[in-house]
Parts: structure tokens; sequence; C-alpha cells
């Protein structure tokens, strides 16, 4: 069969193997020895780099330990991302995983020679998660020296206690010899936390035309709404003001019994194997990445916080598309609104193109990564024995929850009290509401290829990454003199078109 390997008659393996035996050379081609591709560098995102420039040779003169023999373990994270750069440990920012490294080494869990070298003591991580991205079920795995299963808690504990407060080991067990995080996870449940007022009803508005714009409010009004705003990472436009009306009013709404049965109903649309094209960006109808399976998506109670309502979503699936769960929320909210009718989730999945919107990014979090296969097999074995990877335990689930509402959700609730981010993504949304038509695949590449022509998308963005690149490279040369308004003036006006 084609793609198959041809077998080797067993007289010709048991001739390879006694010159392997022998010492002669055989005519297979030897396996390369991928450590010896390892870098011998400490990762410069590591805080062990920072250590090491500050005392080169305090790792040289310290005796060797004794440590407990290293053992792989699982180890479940919550943390805040508002003050990081994303989970995946990089040079020059913040990151929660040179945080967890530090900590890890500080409790004596990692040994002086492994400091900085990630790929030495097996590191893995269920997903990753990007700059400002919250978790409260987070799964790390990693090889450790601490010592019996009953030295566990207090390892845990010192660990914390070297962690930032918006960083947090929930629990630690022990995992397979072999076992990858990333690999084995076959699940994940993300969560999304938001006012109810964006479900409230409202009517389409007419779009804005430019002559209309123009004639007006002249090229002003123009340049504030730009026709590819929608096509924007948060997708809204940040300049509106939302006036103190429709603030108080957006404070007494609460969301009735029968609009929360109609958002499970529009939900629960979703769930299945479905192709998800257009709930991502660029994909094509035919590509069979966009086949996604979703296991479940429904609403919770509505609860007050801070004199809003807030309701929070939550969706499982086996895995999930750039900008997935944002585009079935924003359909979510308009079909609930009255603002399109509920077919538009099944022509969006058909081999047709359609525009859909995006709901603002700031409530999104993941909640919890799943490994049902392995507690399956973890279960079953008589052989091994280690305990299930999940978070059902009530003092832990207690845990988790506490931390995602003092941390998770205070950092979202604080953050639209702030910015409005969810009343100005509803305004544009108004201003420039979506058509929901269906268009041929080609028909509508060729639109999209002619409005990024026209608005010059790619050169704003080239001025956009070169300002951030010379912001960046002054920073790390103070001595250079830097024309800093004339960055900030570029990066601005590339970022406002």
């Amino acid at each position: 069969m084609a793609g198959k390997r041809k077998k080797t008659h067993w007289a010709a393996r048991r001739k390879t193997k006694q010159a392997r035996r022998d010492g002669q050379p055989d005519d297979a081609e030897p396996r390369p020895d991928r450590r010896a591709e390892r870098s011998d560098a400490v990762h410069p995102g590591s805080y062990a780099a920072q250590r090491q420039r500050q005392h080169p040779t305090d790792a040289a003169d310290k005796p060797a330990l004794s440590l407990p023999t290293k053992r792989r373990y699982g180890l479940w994270v919550a943390f805040c991302g508002k003050n990081y750069s994303g989970m995946q440990m990089n040079e020059g920012v913040k990151t929660i995983e040179a945080e967890l490294e530090r900590a890890l080494f500080e409790a004596g869990g990692i040994a002086e020679s492994n400091y900085g070298f990630l790929q030495k003591i097996g590191w893995s991580r269920a997903a990753r998660t990007d700059k400002g991205v919250h978790a409260a079920g987070q799964l790390l795995t990693a090889k450790l020296h601490v010592g019996e299963d009953a030295d566990i808690p207090a390892f845990v504990g010192k660990v914390n206690a070297a962690l930032p407060e918006d960083i947090r080991v929930m629990h630690m067990v022990t995992v397979t010899k072999n076992f990858n995080a990333k690999m084995t996870c076959d699940q994940r449940t993300y969560e999304y936390l938001a006012p109810t007022f964006i479900f409230a009803k409202r009517a389409r508005a007419a779009a804005i035309k430019e002559s209309e714009k123009t004639e007006e409010k002249g090229d002003a009004a123009t340049a504030q709404w730009p026709s590819d705003l929608r096509d924007s990472e948060e997708g809204f436009d940040d300049n509106v003001v939302i006036d103190n009306t429709t603030l108080e009013a957006h404070k007494a709404f609460r969301l009735s019994d029968e609009t929360l049965e109609k958002l499970n109903a529009t939900l629960k649309e979703y769930v299945g194997t479905h192709n998800f094209h257009n709930f991502t960006s660029k994909m094509e109808p035919t590509n069979p990445q966009a086949k996604r399976f979703i296991i479940s998506f429904e609403a919770e109670r509505p609860f007050v916080q801070n004199d809003m309502e807030w309701v929070r979503l939550r969706v499982v699936g086996q895995s999930f598309l750039l900008h997935h769960i944002r585009k079935m929320i924003g359909t979510a909210v308009e079909i609930v609104s009255g603002v399109t009718d509920p077919s538009t989730i099944e022509r969006a999945m058909q081999l047709t193109k359609m525009d859909l919107p995006k709901a603002p990014s700031v409530g999104l979090y993941l909640a919890q990564a799943h490994f049902e296969v392995y507690n399956l097999k973890m279960a079953e074995s008589i052989q091994t024995s280690h305990p299930p990877l999940d978070l059902k335990e009530p003092a832990v689930a207690a845990a988790v929850e506490l931390f995602k509402r003092d941390f998770i959700f205070d950092h979202i609730m604080k953050h639209e009290e702030r910015t409005r981010t969810y009343a100005k993504w509803l305004r544009t949304m108004e201003v420039l509401p979506f058509d929901y038509v269906a268009k041929p695949y080609l028909e509508w590449k060729k639109e999209k290829e002619e409005e990024a022509e026209r608005t010059d998308r790619a050169g704003r963005r080239e001025l956009a990454k070169a300002a951030r690149a010379e912001v960046a490279a002054q920073a790390n040369n103070p001595s250079e003199v830097p024309a800093t308004k004339e960055v900030a003036k570029t990066e601005e006006e590339s970022t406002a078109s």
C-alpha cells in the first residue's frame, strides 16, 4: 500500500542486530541525536539569562546539591494575562513561563544546571495563550525534583510564594513518563464574560454612505468610520464617545428569562461538526481544517456586579480556529438582538463566504484543558497508577472559581468601566452593520482584494510595524537620540486608519 514502509526480512534484521552487537557498521544510516542540536546558551527570555549576566561565576562556585529524583508532573496553572506578553517565553518581554520557571527554580524543583533550559526538563503546555489572554485551567508538564507524593502540597506552597499574585499553581499531580500536554489534550473549554446589555433588542441601522458622511461632517467623519474597520483586530472604533445616558441604560439593563432561553437556543446551533470557514480569517470553504467539532455551548444565569449585569458563556470543543469563538459569539449577539435571523448560522456554514461580526477579545479566557482519553486509560490501567488530570476536587474547583472572580472577572469588569469596549463595539455595529449576504468565494475574495488595495491596508501595517520596531530599537539603545514624536505619530495614524 502506498505510504507504508517496506518490511525488512527477518534474516536481514537479525544480521543488522548482530552487526550492531559486534560493533561493526551496518548499512542503515544512524539515527541522528537531536540532543546535539540543542543550544548550549540559556534561553534569553528566562530569568536565568539575567541571573547569569549579573552573577556569571555563582553557578560554578556553588557545590552540587543532592536533589530528589526527577519525575514528570502536571501543574494546573491559573493566571491573569494583563501584565504579561503571552504564555510562551520570549526575549525582552515579561511572560507567564518565565515567571513559572523562576518560581519552580526557587522552590527547588529545577536543578541549577537545568535552569534556563526548558527542553532539559521536558516542558510542555496544553495551549499557547497570547498577550493579555487569561487562563483558569492551563496545564503545564515538566520533570521536577519534588520528592514523594506527600511532598507535593508543600512544594506547591513554595512555588506560589515565589509567584506574583496574578499567577497561581492550583493543583499538581504526577503524570506518565512520556506525557506531553499539547499532544494529549483532547478538549478545551473557553469562557466568555460579557455585559448583558449587548443582547438588548435593537433595530438594524442603515449603513452610512460615504457621500452622506462627507456632506454632514466632512472628511473627518469619513476617516472616523473607515470601510475596513470591521476587519481590524478588535472590530470597533476606539475613538467613539459613549454618552452618560447610554451608560445608564446599559447599567439598568437586565436579561429576561425569555432572552436567555433564546440565547441558549442560538448557541446550541453551533454544537456538532460543522464547516466554520466563515468564523475565521482567510480560509477557503473547502479547506478541511475548517471542520471543527463543538461539544457544548451554553450561557449561565446572569449575575450583577459593579452595578452592571454580566453573563458567562461556556464553549467546549476539540479545537478552535483563529477568532472562531469571538465570531460565534458576535453572530449570536446579532441574532438575539434581532438584527439578523437565526438562519444566519446555518447559511454561514455553507460553502459560500459571509462576513460575520467579531466580539471583543477582552472577555475571552481559557477555562480548562481536558484530557479525557488519558484519564480513561489511567482508570483502566493495571500497570501504572496516576491521578486523573482534572479540576473536579471540591477544594481545587473552589480555588479556581475564586481566582476567576478575584482576578479575571475583576480585570474584565474594570476594563469595561475604563474603556467602554463593549459599548463602543455595539456603536460600531450600528454605524457599520453587517449585511449577512452569502457570496461565492471567488467573488468575495476579489472584493476583499480590491478593498485592501483601495485602503492600502498592507502599507499601513508596514508603517505601524516599522514604527514599533523603531520604538523597540530606541528602548534597547537609549543613548541614541530618538525621534519619538514622529514615530508615535506614524503609529497613531496607522492605528487610526
